[in-house]
């Protein structure tokens, strides 16, 4: 090879060394521009994560201070059931830090339930609350809420007991009011009683007559005592079978009394049996049967019929009387507003007390000049 080719290959090598160059340098370039950018990148997701970490600070904080500072008893609990946060209320409730507790353990030993607790549970420490759970949703764990309410039902028994009071009071001055011409009628007939020579037929007539006025004060003596009791004890258990026949017996009694006629139906499948206060059921019954004779003209059949459904007792009095129009009738269940010439309007008002103190359900419809029929749901026991 001579200098000439020699001086051309180095000529070549130079130049493709020199493109060579040219292209790493580019890349070179290129390269800390990536890295440049990838820096930038980097700083931007750093501040990124500080900002989030920041505000899941502030969010926790937050919760915390939430958590703390709720009215009411809040406790976390983890997958196996300890209380892993709890906030005052809670302490304030047990009595005692429960932290590390195991709930199915704290439970038996901090509430003790009553039968008049209802939404509520009472604490050994005799505060009644109302106990809330919920789950975490896909976090193992269950949040508990209690809340107290033993001041909201201190309070509602008070505002019940001054109603009752007003009630009564109002009940009072009606007895009083109505009591006072069958009593003086009583009075009358029985200072006619006193007459030595008095013809027997007369005698026997104001006998009756002050039977039946005396028959009236009781009944609404009755009713007053109902009413103001704070609990009708149901200590028996009556086969519905039975309970419909005495009831027959009874109503037929008072109807033939009062002058009417009974007409008294039962279904076959009375087979259950009753939680209830017979005589005091049957009285507030009476009164629904009383009502549909003297609401009929004289002699008119007045139908009582008793039958299983839909898991209760159905007591129904149905008439063909006068009714009421639906003023009346919303006028009559508020209490001492009544369509008899005597009486205290105490009638619906038993009723409804009486069946509701047999966990039980009353409806009344009427419609003037065609009549009335009530209505009393009693839940049943089972075979």
């Amino acid at each position: 090879m001579d200098k000439d080719e020699e001086i051309a290959r180095l000529k070549e090598a130079f130049v493709l060394f020199e493109e060579t160059s040219q292209s790493l340098q580019a890349s070179y370039a290129e390269l800390q521009n990536e890295v440049r950018q990838l820096t930038s990148q980097l700083q931007e997701a750093e501040r990124a994560k500080q900002q989030e970490e920041s505000k899941n600070r502030i969010l926790l904080k937050q919760f915390q201070q939430l958590f703390w500072s709720m009215p009411v008893g809040v406790l976390l609990l983890n997958a196996q059931g300890t209380v892993v946060m709890a906030n005052p209320i809670v302490e304030r409730l047990f009595g005692e830090s429960i932290l590390g507790g195991s709930w199915s353990k704290i439970v038996p030993k901090s509430f003790r339930p009553q039968k008049d607790d209802g939404h509520e549970v009472t604490m050994v420490s005799g505060r009644r609350v109302r106990v809330e759970t919920s789950s975490l949703g896909d976090v193992p764990g269950q949040l508990i809420i209690l809340v107290d309410l033993t001041e909201t039902h201190s309070l509602q028994r008070q505002l019940a007991h001054h109603e009752r009071l007003s009630t009564m009071g109002k009940m009072v001055a009606a007895l009083a009011h109505q009591i006072r011409t069958p009593l003086s009628s009583a009075m009358l007939y029985a200072g006619h009683l006193e007459k030595e020579f008095l013809a027997e037929d007369i005698r026997i007539r104001f006998a009756s007559k002050l039977s039946d006025r005396l028959a009236n004060i009781e009944r609404q003596i009755r009713d007053m005592l109902i009413f103001s009791k704070a609990e009708v004890k149901l200590n028996e258990k009556i086969e519905a079978r039975a309970f419909a026949d005495f009831l027959q017996d009874q109503s037929q009694e008072l109807v033939t009394q009062k002058g009417g006629q009974l007409i008294f139906s039962a279904s076959d499948n009375l087979c259950h049996m009753i939680q209830c206060n017979q005589e005091v059921l049957v009285g507030a019954i009476l009164n629904l049967v009383s009502n549909a004779v003297e609401a009929s003209e004289k002699g008119a059949a007045v139908t009582l019929s008793v039958e299983e459904r839909a898991e209760q007792l159905w007591v129904t009095v149905q008439d063909n009387g006068r009714g009421m129009t639906q003023e009346q009738m919303e006028k009559v269940q508020e209490g001492f507003v009544t369509t008899k010439q005597h009486g205290t309007g105490l009638g619906l008002m038993v009723v409804k007390a009486i069946t509701r103190a047999h966990h039980g359900s009353f409806s009344i419809d009427s419609q003037l000049n065609v009549g009335t029929t009530a209505v009393v749901g009693l839940p049943i026991l089972g075979n």
